[in-house]
């Protein structure tokens, strides 16, 4: 069983920018609290995950189309794979972006996921905007 979670905000950002946020190991770390992701983001390409100098886990790009859709899987060695994807909906001056969190293995709590994800949105949203993130 896999229960999908959907987190979502509206930006002044067009989606080539919200793109390179999703991308950029150094916009990564802003606002995934300080973990860098690195790849090439083409699919089959392999995601690692970077705190400082130390890989604190790995995954795989499965599907890439710049400024439109990124998905992806974590595996942080806690049990199965996430499967992240992003979709950026270019919308008037800005975009819609959106985030769908897939977790294999049954009753997930959401609570949980809620804890991790929307400060995880929140600070990428603030990172569009220009704000300080935490």
């Amino acid at each position: 069983m896999i229960t999908t979670h959907v987190f979502g905000f509206a930006t002044d950002a067009e989606p080539r920018r919200v793109w390179s946020a999703l991308t950029e190991a150094a916009h990564t770390r802003r606002y995934l609290r300080g973990v860098a992701l690195e790849s090439t983001w083409t699919p089959g390409a392999r995601v690692v995950l970077r705190q400082g100098d130390v890989a604190t886990g790995a995954g795989e790009v499965l599907h890439a189309v710049v400024a439109e859709r990124l998905s992806l899987t974590i595996d942080g060695g806690h049990g199965p794979d996430t499967y992240l994807t992003w979709t950026i909906r270019p919308v008037g001056v800005g975009s819609v972006v959106r985030l769908y969190v897939d977790q294999p293995g049954g009753a997930i709590d959401e609570v949980e996921v809620e804890d991790h994800w929307l400060p995880v949105m929140a600070d990428l949203y603030a990172l569009l905007a220009g704000a300080e993130v935490r």
